[in-house]
């Protein structure tokens, strides 16, 4: 188990773990990326080595944090893409609004 949690992760900017590759016990260092949607941004720990889909999903569940890797994205059982959505920030244009009373 991981004692360290979503703030310490995002404040670092990575995380080292541990996972199990083909037999083989290895340290992964998983950096934070942010991908701007239409809606927002997500950040993802991604990883730039293999790690095989089970670990993928081990990791997401042990720091409840969405896991990326090449096109691969594993996130918390239960969790979508909307729960992770930080809105946008900056300008907000929004359409014009005509006000009318009714006499």
């Amino acid at each position: 188990m991981v004692n360290i949690n979503k703030e310490q992760i995002l404040k670092q900017g990575y995380v080292d773990i541990k996972v199990q590759v083909q037999g083989l016990r290895q340290n992964h260092r998983l950096q934070i990326v942010e991908e701007n949607t239409p809606r927002g941004s997500i950040k993802y720990l991604v990883s730039k080595h293999y790690i095989p889909t089970n670990e993928l999903v081990r990791i997401a569940e042990e720091l409840q944090f969405p896991v990326k890797h090449k096109t691969t994205i594993v996130f918390p059982k239960g969790k979508m893409p909307k729960d992770f959505l930080e809105p946008k920030k900056g300008i907000i244009i929004e359409p014009e609004v005509v006000e009318a009373e009714i006499e």
